[in-house]
C-alpha cells in the first residue's frame, strides 16, 4: 500500500490509466500544477511523474509536457509466456504447443507467476515493454482486469490460454469445459451413477472452475435433483506439503455424503489435485472404486498406473493443440492481421471406464 505522498500520486494516476479514465495521449498536469493539486512540493510531484515514466505509463515531451504513453509498435523478437508453474505437466504440454506455433527465430520468455495476482501484474507490465506479445495463463483475479484492458488498449498483443478474464474482449484458447463436463456427467447419470458429488475450489471468478460447476449444476438439475449444491464440497487450494490434510478433508466429506439419502454413487473432481485426494481417501476408507463409488475427473498432470486409470472416468484437455493455436493466433496478430477477439473452445477427450485408450499421446504415460 502506498505510504508516501509521491507513491499515493503514482497509484492514483496508475489507476486512472489502467481503468481507461486517462487514455493514450491524454496530458497530465505539469509539476507545478500537480504540486498545487496535491498540496506537495515540486520535488515530490517530480518524483511521482518520474516513477510513472519509469513504469512505462507516461512519457515526457518537450513543449507538450507529460502524456499517457501512446500505442507503439514493438520489434524485440521475443514473446512472453506468463504461466502459473511452468514445470507443471499440463503447462509443459501447453509450452510444447506454443513452441510449435511460433516461428523458430522467436525467443520465448517464460515467467512463473505462481498464480499470484501481484506477480502477474508485475510480469504483465514488464513484458509489455520487453516482448512483442504475451501468451497469458491468467489468474482471473478481478484486480488485474483493468491492467489487462489497459495493455490491450495501448497496443500490447495478449492471447489467453486455459482460461480468460471476464469482461475483457480478448483472444483466448480454452477447453470447452461446460460442454465436455456436461456430456461426461450425462453419461454417468445414464449409467445410473447418481447422485454425483462435486469436489472443487470456491474460486468461481476463474472461468474454467465456473464453467465446470455450471455444467455440474445443470446436469444434476436435468436428472431431477432440485438442490445440486447439496452435493458440492468446496476446498481451498493448499500447498502440496499439506496433501495429507487435504486427503483427510476429502475423506470426511465422502463419509458425510455417503450417509445422505439417496446415497452417493459418484464424484466429479475438478482436477488432478482433487482426484489424487479422492483416490487416497477411498483407499483409506476401504471404498471400492468403481464398484461402490465412480469417479470422474479432469486428468492432465497426474500419472496413473494402467490399472488405476481404467477404474476412473477421465476428461483430458487437448493442451498441446490449445498451446499451438494460441501461439499461431499471437503470431497472426504480430504480423498485423487484426480481427475481432474471440474465445476458441476445444472439447476435452472423454475416456469412460470402459475405454483402454491412452489420451496423452506423445506426453505422459498413464
Amino acid at each position: 500500500m502506498a505510504t508516501t505522498r509521491w507513491q499515493q500520486i503514482v497509484e492514483a494516476f496508475r489507476a486512472d490509466i489502467e481503468t481507461g479514465r486517462r487514455r493514450p495521449g491524454d496530458r497530465l498536469p505539469s509539476e507545478s500544477a500537480l504540486a498545487q493539486q496535491w498540496g506537495v512540493s515540486r520535488a515530490t510531484a517530480h518524483r511521482a511523474l518520474h516513477e510513472l515514466q519509469r513504469m512505462g505509463l507516461v512519457e515526457r515531451r518537450r513543449r507538450t509536457g507529460t502524456v499517457v504513453t501512446p500505442i507503439k509498435p514493438r520489434r524485440t523478437g521475443c514473446v512472453a509466456l506468463l504461466a502459473h508453474h511452468s514445470h507443471d505437466s499440463l503447462e509443459m504440454s501447453y509450452l510444447r504447443g506454443i513452441h510449435a506455433g511460433l516461428p523458430e527465430e522467436t525467443h520465448l520468455i517464460v515467467c512463473d507467476t505462481r498464480g499470484e495476482p501481484a506477480k502477474e501484474a508485475h510480469y504483465l507490465r514488464r513484458m509489455a515493454k520487453e516482448a512483442d506479445g504475451i501468451i497469458l495463463f491468467p489468474t482471473c483475479e478481478p484486480e488485474n482486469t483493468p491492467l489487462i484492458a489497459r495493455l490491450l488498449e495501448t497496443g500490447t498483443h495478449i492471447v489467453c490460454i486455459d482460461r480468460y478474464p471476464e469482461g475483457v474482449p480478448i483472444d483466448a484458447f480454452v477447453t470447452d469445459n461446460y460442454a465436455s463436463t456436461l456430456e461426461a456427467l450425462r453419461y454417468l447419470i445414464a449409467q445410473g451413477a447418481s447422485p454425483i458429488a462435486h469436489l472443487s475450489h470456491p474460486y468461481l471468478h476463474v472461468s474454467s472452475i465456473k464453467e465446470r460447476y455450471q455444467a455440474y449444476y445443470n446436469a444434476l438439475r436435468e436428472a431431477g435433483f432440485t438442490q445440486p449444491e447439496r452435493w458440492v464440497r468446496w476446498f481451498p487450494a493448499v500447498p502440496a506439503c499439506y496433501q495429507a490434510s487435504f486427503t483427510q478433508m476429502v475423506a470426511d466429506a465422502l463419509v458425510a455424503l455417503r450417509h445422505e439419502t439417496p446415497s452417493l454413487r459418484a464424484v466429479f473432481c475438478l482436477n488432478d489435485y482433487h482426484l489424487m485426494a479422492t483416490l487416497e481417501a477411498c483407499a483409506n476408507l476401504k471404498i471400492s472404486v468403481p464398484d461402490e463409488l465412480q469417479i470422474l475427473s479432469f486428468q492432465d498432470s497426474l500419472s496413473l498406473l494402467p490399472q488405476t486409470a481404467r477404474r476412473i472416468h477421465r476428461l483430458v484437455q487437448q493442451s498441446y493443440d490449445l498451446g499451438k493455436q494460441a501461439a499461431e493466433r499471437l503470431r497472426s496478430l504480430l504480423e498485423g492481421h487484426i480481427s475481432t477477439p474471440a474465445i476458441v473452445r476445444l472439447p476435452a477427450r472423454f475416456y469412460p471406464i470402459t475405454s483402454d485408450a491412452n489420451p496423452l499421446e506423445g506426453g505422459l504415460s498413464i
